[in-house]
């Protein structure tokens, strides 16, 4: 089913490329991915610790460990997805198998200046998977892609010049394609552009392809008083490797492909604490601050065309005008949205063994800015300082904040088994309701724990509910297609403690 979104884009970009406000959900919004244990919880980890992925959801949980700890893990991963673009429905499906987690924690027992035990943590965690494919395809009524690219070159007042060599990932190449045309006053002066390609029902498709993943190390410390209050703090270095390839076509007229890539690497603190009420009941508390990253992106385009068949790509403009100057990469920063978790936990016992934990029921509430999302430019040039300043401004009124949920239990069978159970709601980022989007988590998985070995199975499944808009326009309604993902992963770890 479509829908329509009245959608103000910034009226200009820096040389036909620049970031979008659609950039900070693929680094925000996502349900990430932890330990086999974590995962199959629902993530519902921020009082309970314990566990490796304390580094990247509560470090106060690293001061429940008593003895040290090596963790491996991997994954495979399914991805269906289906989408809706007025009223044609297409699927497809994808798969990756993936380093998890790997770790080591480093813990001492004994009692030191006051803590009852301490421990150090070394983690590195695929905490987002972006290896995913989608398309779609439907008869657009209203507008052409080629309309974007008119107005670009419309609200930078281009001269036929700087529109045939300014905007080399886009609007150059359909000035030469002859799917942008200027449109001229009676002294010749260009007042306009304009897509030549005719309104009316064009058969518009749409195939991306996307790769990489956000990867997290962190340096992790926790410790804890009279084992009753847990303190931590963790250092995390996200590094982001993002690629995408993304086709799109109106039949009878043009082909355009443009790939483009993103590589990122920062850094972040995270903060937590929890506190035992009773041996029963625990609270926790944990802040994590943005986490600056740094960008480098790159970008090449291709258009087909009836008037050039052949196509023409950036990388021929470049050549054609080599007095130009050209970037080969885009370097910019980014502040990541805030997160403040509250958690709680109860443990319950067998009515027989009151002292013995036959399992526990542990519930987050996350609160993220993602309305505060911040890009920041590298370079002193006013026109680009200007040009972020602008997209922060649509980033804050187009997103908003947010509160997510998650709740977890783990019931103890007989032996060293343990069976777990989780669920998990990510609300929309987005402040128009008419953007239905979300994303349900429904987990499960098993465990087997000897004295110094361990093994965790856990099987998650994500069902995402989004808006995908293929290109939006400045003083038109933008049109989206609906996106529905089912994302199915297997996680198995192996651990061993000495």
């Amino acid at each position: 089913m479509k829908k329509i979104l009245l959608y103000i884009l910034l009226g200009f970009s820096l040389n036909g490329y620049a970031q979008d406000p659609d950039d900070i959900l693929k680094y925000s919004w996502f349900v990430p991915h932890g330990t086999p244990r974590s995962n199959a919880l629902g993530g519902a980890m921020g009082s309970l610790g314990g566990d490796l992925s304390s580094s990247n959801i509560n470090p106060a949980g690293l001061g429940f460990y008593k003895s040290s700890e090596f963790l491996f893990t991997s994954k495979y991963s399914k991805k269906t997805n289906s989408t809706d673009y007025f009223n044609t429905t297409t699927s497809v499906s994808s798969n990756k198998l993936n380093l998890g987690s790997l770790g080591v924690v480093f813990a001492d027992g004994r009692k030191k200046n006051g803590w009852s035990s301490t421990a150090f943590s070394v983690s590195f965690t695929q905490i987002a998977d972006y290896n995913n494919h989608y398309s779609f395809s439907g008869k657009n009524p209203y507008s052409s892609y080629t309309e974007k690219f008119a107005d670009q070159l419309y609200d930078k007042e281009a001269s036929l010049t700087e529109a045939q060599q300014n905007f080399i990932y886009g609007s150059s190449l359909a000035i030469y394609s002859k799917l942008v045309t200027p449109i001229f006053d009676k002294n010749g002066n260009i007042t306009d552009y304009r897509s030549t390609v005719p309104m009316g029902a064009l058969n518009q498709t749409n195939d991306v392809v996307t790769k990489g993943g956000y990867n997290e190390l962190a340096f992790g410390w926790g410790g804890n008083v009279q084992d009753k209050l847990y303190l931590g703090a963790s250092l995390n270095l996200p590094m982001i490797n993002f690629s995408k390839t993304n086709k799109f076509s109106e039949a009878g007229y043009f082909d355009f492909y443009e790939e483009s890539s993103s590589k990122g690497f920062g850094l972040g603190a995270k903060f937590g604490l929890i506190y035992k009420v009773a041996p029963s009941l625990r609270f926790g508390f944990t802040y994590h601050t943005p986490q600056l990253i740094s960008f480098r992106d790159a970008i090449s385009a291709e258009m087909y065309s009836n008037a050039l068949p052949n196509g023409i790509g950036s990388a021929d403009l470049i050549n054609n005008n080599r007095s130009t100057y050209y970037p080969k990469g885009y370097d910019y920063a980014m502040a990541t949205p805030s997160k403040a978790i509250i958690s709680s936990s109860y443990f319950f016992a067998n009515p027989s063994k009151p002292t013995q934990p036959l399992g526990f029921i542990s519930a987050d509430i996350e609160l993220v800015n993602y309305a505060g999302t911040r890009f920041y430019s590298n370079d002193n040039n006013a026109e680009i300082i200007n040009y972020y300043n602008d997209l922060n401004y649509v980033i804050k009124n187009t997103y908003q904040n947010n509160i997510n949920f998650k709740i977890g239990s783990e019931l103890k069978l007989n032996g060293n088994w343990m069976a777990r159970a989780g669920t998990a709601f990510y609300g929309s980022p987005y402040k128009d309701a008419n953007l239905k989007a979300s994303q349900w988590v429904l987990s499960g998985g098993i465990g087997y724990r000897t004295q110094k070995h361990f093994i965790d199975l856990t099987i998650m499944n994500t069902m995402v509910k989004d808006a995908i808009f293929p290109y939006r326009l400045n003083e038109k309604n933008s049109y989206y297609a609906d996106y529905k993902g089912n994302h199915l992963f297997f996680n198995i770890g192996y651990g061993i403690r000495f």
